[in-house]
């Protein structure tokens, strides 16, 4: 499926089953005359795709280069972003080269960040390879580094021409970063459409098998609703700002355990759980979406228990993050599956309440599995 978007910040984006084996013929149709090539990807994807997006460039004409990075947040460094830069340098790409990003979500947040800077902006290409980056990371034109402990706090809004997601690629994802990835999913159902919430629970079996004919489905659902949300607020100044549901808490505790501990969609799922205590608590949602998300999630095998770290930590933490100001926190929160908002200014002591309260239900629930 190739579709094109009611206004002009992407070109197009193609979620097609072997999408890659047809780069070439995608990237000749958009009539794009690039002078030469860089892919920058990690190794293992690499391994994988590499010599396939290679022999694609080789049928267009394109000299191509590639640059490997680390194959998680550790690649996320100014000091990272200034060795592509050189490496690109070195292989003489200029203003009518190509970047094409390779990868996951880490790969596509740098190669952004790279292609946005480089000779003030060159051409870019997004082709996530794992479920996060094909239904959140890779699309949107989000890109940065983490610095000073906090995820993504240098970057750019810059979007790619052309997103190119290829669902096979799917199969040979590890099932932990697989079902990471679902949690991004997830949030869109619950953020924006409780139909897309109902769908997921209704096929959890087919996605876990990774139907190619059910994920496929389940991935352009997911790339609509955020690109659709993307072109009405590029740059998250009022409705974008509901597709961080979880993510404030989620990055917290990422960067609380040093980006070790939990994969970026394990973390959102405790951190979605984490903000529907917090919606409870200031009285817009009930126990039953509270447990509506949390077994879903349990179902596909993400973790909701929030880890012992001081709760006092978290939202110390959660105080520095980019999105928040002043001595309150600003929180998305739901009133019911697929209708989140925005609150402004939540007090220290109501996300604190929440994090206990969800802290002592955890505690229950494990000692009655237990």
């Amino acid at each position: 499926m190739i579709f094109e978007l009611s206004q002009k910040l992407i070109d197009a984006v193609i979620v097609e089953v072997g999408a890659l084996n047809r780069l070439a013929q995608h990237l000749s149709s958009r009539q794009n005359h690039h002078s030469r090539v860089v892919v920058i990807s990690d190794r293992t994807t690499f391994s994988h795709y590499g010599e396939l997006v290679f022999q694609q460039m080789e049928t267009l004409g394109l000299p191509a280069h590639y640059i490997l990075t680390p194959e998680d947040e550790t690649n996320k460094t100014l000091q990272h972003v200034e060795y592509c830069w050189k490496r690109m340098l070195e292989a003489e790409m200029d203003r009518k080269s190509l970047i094409i990003a390779l990868g996951g979500g880490h790969v596509t947040d740098l190669a952004g960040f790279v292609a946005s800077c480089y000779m003030r902006g060159i051409d870019l290409i997004n082709i996530p390879t794992s479920l996060t980056g094909m239904a959140d990371a890779g699309l949107g034109g989000k890109n940065g580094v983490n610095m000073a402990g906090i995820k993504n706090l240098v970057g750019t809004f810059y979007q790619p021409s052309l997103i190119v997601i290829d669902p096979q690629c799917l199969t040979t994802l590890p099932r932990q970063h697989y079902i990471a990835g679902l949690s991004e999913v997830i949030k869109h159902g619950v953020a924006c459409d409780a139909d897309l919430f109902e769908f997921i629970k209704k096929n959890t079996h087919e996605i876990l098998a990774r139907d190619l004919v059910t994920i496929t489905t389940m991935v352009e659902w997911s790339c609509r609703i955020k690109l659709e949300i993307v072109n009405q607020d590029e740059k998250e100044q009022g409705k974008r700002s509901v597709l961080n549901w979880g993510h404030t808490f989620a990055h917290a505790l990422e960067s609380l355990t040093d980006y070790t501990q939990y994969l970026h969609g394990e973390a959102v799922a405790i951190g979605m759980s984490c903000a529907a205590y917090v919606s409870k608590q200031l009285g817009f949602a009930t126990d039953e979406l509270i447990t509506c998300q949390d077994d879903l999630c349990r179902n596909i095998g993400l973790p909701i228990v929030l880890p012992d770290i001081s709760i006092d930590a978290i939202i110390d933490c959660m105080m520095r993050d980019k999105k928040s100001s002043g001595e309150n926190i600003s929180c998305i929160v739901a009133k019911n599956i697929g209708e989140v908002f925005k609150v402004e200014n939540v007090a220290r002591q109501i996300v604190s309440e929440a994090l206990l309260a969800k802290r002592q239900r955890d505690a229950q629930v494990l000692s009655a599995v237990c």
